[in-house]
């Protein structure tokens, strides 16, 4: 691979671009800058700008030399640390089905033109740059995508393109480098170019229109009175919502007649940036190009004097290794349908005789619980079968019946002798036992494999597996089945359709699941999966299909209660604030907080000065005001995410709620719930231990709960070795905040109060969670001197935590990443990093993460060991949530004894630690009462 040359001044350097420009690229090979090419935007335009070129075989050339030229002298003058292109994907976007007359006027695309724009990914590979393209998807979405994604990551993005629509990006760490014309775009060029700032485009382009995409906007509004309007009322909406006092008749007659016409075109303008795409930051390292591939394209295309230039510059060593390329896609073996008994049974006997499979269940909806099981899918050596259950549209053919494939399968599938590989094994145990399957026998999940391999990518299902390994973009649900108000269920596809989701599915799953195998075990990750996370699935399935009752007659008590704490705050507020005014509105806030108030500004959006939560923390300790507002947001969040959502989720076939248990989402190894999420129930306030209340046990039943008592603390203080801390978990009688505190406070332990011991309680989970002495400051509203001084207090007592904190760090210096008790992983790539903000959130990583994974990993085995027990014994008594370090059940009276000594028991030996796990325990007619 051949590097960008890199002179010993280069990185001290900025890009030679217009010196007037207020606005002005990173320096040049900086780190942690993503530039993004609008390659199918340069084609277009150098198409037209540049003379006509043809091959020596007579083939058009001109817009594919004028793009390589660019990317040549952006790579030698720029240098990038990160590089993507992006392409138009194939077929109609969304935009289409908004507006038939979208792009409708464009003239057929020059057979030349055609041609050229076939050929831009062999571009992109002989430079060795990673290419997104997504069918039916316009570049421009996936650029705001991307740009969404790297921002997030805490990279800054250099937009490559002159699409006035992408400007609409352009704002705190997003440019827009227009090569051709050799300017920059920020803020304050997108004003003089436009007259309107960033945040302000789309809405421009909906009064404008866009003549190039037969954007209507709105007839006889040109720019400059967009302009002056948008000054003016700030919006589309505050444009109509002043339009009775417009002066100029003419133009409010042409606004209000065209009112439908703005509002569609600002749908069309609008960047859709939700795609999620795959963004690793090893894949689009620069390392260089592909010399001889590179070469050869050249000289292919007789582009002689680019070829002159590529040997001007030195081979170099590379900046970094080149980027892994995605590995060929298998073939996948046809799939063929299954229904009779006949067939079933011989499907069943071929598998059973191959001795291993792979396994999917197809559900309504995804939903294994609430869904209908639609169909069955298996492959194995090159065979795949897809047993359909429940397509029962229009015409079909007779599906297999259930008791046919049970009667086939059922000792197949329970038995432990073949081994089944799964994309998902908790979905299958789910979706099988709604059949009386109990399913066995599972030595592979790929989505776990993948989540332990890297849990900081986001998406471990075939589909994200296939575009990230493959290269391979699989159809999407809304391809096949449609989109918004047509779009139809699973079970209404035809077979045809049906098989185009399921066949990769199924025929991906084998190999995938050979390559992460192997992968966990050179990772030394597969005791993880096999001793952790496969055990767990189970648990998580039965507690899935069990779910849990809430009393909705309770939530709608405490729903009223809260409309009234509402109102009661809602008049605090106006009195802190002098006024009435729209608490829900973050302008008229700003306005009273910073402008009639005179508060200091804290942060400042794009836009405006910031009222978000940390903001109105900060100033709570300046006016009683802000923390009114923050009140009365959190009683108004938590009655619309609990007191008013959880009774719309509760099953009408079982009367409980079916949360769903993430194993493959928390970087940390935590598990997470949505549909409804359960982790954030606040645990310590009055409000949160109402909606407790609201859990209740069937008749027959009490709750029973058991929580770890400070285990994060418990596994720092065996992780570190600290023998001051690990005195306060093995004295007798010790209480570790207090021994804290008298070291904050320098007072002896029997003098230490209660705030005293509440703010070294603080103080000790800080350390645990990285955080620095500003974010401490502001939880307990003290100096940031004061919080400093706490924090160096806490390591001066504790000087074998330092020593350990530090040992991470330089473990994920030397290794790239860290470990928990287990073994479990995470990869920590921006630990090396010059810029101290993004190299100190990976240290803050490096630190926490073995310490709250190790605890995740604790109540995970102990979850497994009281599942077998409770089999074991034959209890009645049940496991039905878990809460980050809590169990919660719905036990038998006459079992308390034996339930509480098992549980005890798995919780507080579930790992061997060098201090005492300990599990506190309750029982109440609900869960709030157990605590």
């Amino acid at each position: 691979m051949v590097p960008p040359v890199m002179s010993p001044e280069a990185s001290e350097q900025t890009s030679a671009v217009d010196p007037m420009s207020a606005t002005r690229l990173p320096p040049a090979g900086a780190e942690h800058v993503v530039f993004i090419i609008d390659i199918s935007g340069y084609v277009f335009r150098a198409f037209y700008a540049l003379p006509p070129l043809t091959s020596e075989k007579g083939e058009p050339t001109g817009a594919l030399y004028g793009v390589t030229s660019m990317i040549l002298k952006l790579v030698k003058d720029q240098k990038p640390h990160m590089l993507a292109v992006v392409c138009d994907g194939k077929g109609h976007s969304f935009r289409k089905e908004l507006y038939d007359g979208y792009k409708a006027n464009r003239p057929t695309a020059p057979d030349d033109l055609k041609a050229q724009m076939g050929r831009v990914r062999e571009v992109a590979d002989a430079y060795a740059i990673p290419c997104y393209e997504r069918e039916g998807v316009e570049a421009d979405d996936l650029i705001a995508s991307l740009v969404r994604i790297a921002r997030a990551k805490g990279h800054q993005v250099v937009i490559v393109s002159a699409d006035k629509d992408l400007l609409q990006l352009v704002g705190d760490g997003v440019s827009m480098l227009d090569t051709m014309k050799n300017k920059v775009f920020g803020p304050k060029e997108t004003v003089d170019k436009l007259g309107v700032p960033p945040s302000q485009v789309r809405d421009y382009l909906s009064l404008v229109g866009d003549t190039s995409d037969n954007i209507p906007g709105v007839p006889s509004v040109g720019p400059k009175t967009a302009a002056e309007l948008l000054t003016q009322y700030g919006s589309l909406e505050g444009i109509y919502d002043a339009l009775p006092e417009l002066k100029k008749k003419a133009l409010k007659a042409k606004l209000e007649d065209n009112r439908e016409l703005a509002y569609l075109s600002r749908k069309l303008v609008t960047l859709k940036d939700d795609f999620e795409l795959p963004f690793s930051e090893d894949e689009l390292r620069y390392g260089g190009w592909d010399n001889d591939k590179l070469r050869a394209f050249l000289k292919a295309l007789a582009f002689t004097r680019l070829l002159t230039e590529l040997d001007a510059v030195a081979p170099a060593k590379p900046i970094t290794q080149a980027p892994p390329r995605p590995s060929s896609a298998p073939e996948l073996p046809p799939l063929q349908i299954v229904t009779s008994a006949e067939e079933l049974a011989s499907v069943a006997r071929a598998i059973e005789a191959a001795g291993r499979c792979a396994l999917y269940t197809a559900s309504e909806n995804d939903e294994p619980i609430a869904g209908e099981l639609i169909g069955v899918a298996f492959a194995w050596a090159d065979q795949a079968v897809y047993v359909p259950l429940g397509h029962m549209y229009l015409g079909a053919p007779p599906m297999a019946r259930r008791e046919d494939f049970v009667n086939a399968f059922h000792a197949v599938l329970e038995s432990h002798r073949v081994e089944k590989r799964s994309s998902s094994k908790k979905r299958d145990v789910i979706a099988l036992a709604k059949l009386g399957i109990t399913l066995a026998g599972v030595q592979f999940d790929t989505m776990l494999g993948s989540y332990l391999h890297d849990a900081d990518l986001r998406g471990h299902g075939i589909r994200e597996l296939a575009l990230r390994r493959y290269a391979l973009e699989l159809p999407a649900y809304a391809d096949v089945a449609g989109k918004g108000k047509n779009q139809r269920r699973l079970g209404e596809l035809t077979l045809e359709e049906a098989q185009l989701l399921i066949a990769p599915e199924i025929g991906l799953e084998l190999p995938l699941s050979e390559i992460f195998e192997r992968e966990l075990h050179e990772a030394k990750l597969d005791k993880v999966l096999h001793g952790v996370e496969l055990p767990l699935s189970d648990v998580l399935a039965d507690m899935e299909l069990r779910g849990v009752r809430v009393d909705p007659e309770r939530l709608g008590e405490l729903g009223r209660d809260v409309d009234q704490q509402l109102i009661t705050l809602e008049k605090t507020v106006y009195q802190h604030a002098g006024k009435e005014f729209n608490i829900g509105s973050p302008r008229q806030l700003e306005t009273i907080l910073f402008d009639e108030l005179g508060l200091p500004v804290i942060e400042r959006t794009k836009t405006a000065r910031s009222t978000n939560a940390d903001v109105l923390e900060e100033l709570a300790g300046l006016h009683a005001l802000p923390a009114a507002i923050l009140e009365h947001r959190q009683l108004a969040k938590l009655k619309g995410t609990y007191l008013d959502a959880l009774p719309r989720e509760i099953n009408p076939k079982t009367g409980r709620i079916h949360t769903k248990f993430e194993q493959a989402v928390a970087a940390t190894g935590r598990l997470s719930s949505n549909d409804p999420n359960l982790q954030n129930i606040p645990i310590r306030t009055e409000i949160g231990r109402a909606i407790r209340s609201a859990f209740v046990a069937e008749p027959g039943f009490r709750i029973f709960a058991a929580d770890y008592s400070q285990i994060e603390l418990r596994v720092l203080a065996h992780m570190s070795g600290d023998p001051e801390l690990s005195a306060a978990f093995n004295e007798a009688g010790a209480d570790v905040h207090v021994r804290t505190a008298t070291a904050l406070f320098n007072v002896a332990p029997e003098e230490v109060n209660r705030n005293q011991r509440a703010a070294a309680k603080t103080v000790n989970f800080a350390v645990i969670y990285g955080q620095t002495q500003f974010a401490l400051a502001r939880n307990l509203r003290i100096e940031k001197g004061e919080a400093a001084r706490y924090i160096k207090a806490f390591f001066e007592r504790y000087a074998g935590v330092r020593r350990y904190l530090d040992t991470l760090v330089n473990e994920a210096r030397e290794t790239g990443a860290v470990r928990t008790i287990t073994g479990r992983r995470r990869l920590v790539r921006d630990i090396l990093s010059k810029n101290f903000s993004i190299r100190g959130g990976a240290e803050r990583i490096a630190q926490n993460m073995p310490i709250q994974g190790s605890a995740a990993d604790i109540m995970k085995l102990a979850m497994v060991r009281v599942q077998a027990a409770l089999q074991r014994e034959k209890l009645r008594s049940r496991m039905v949530l878990t809460v980050h370090d809590e169990l919660v059940f719905e036990g038998v009276e006459e079992e308390r004894a034996a339930l509480e000594s098992l549980v005890r028991d798995a919780m507080e030996n579930a790992m061997k630690l060098d201090v005492p796990l300990v599990a506190d325990m309750g029982w109440g007619d609900n869960w709030g009462e157990a605590h």
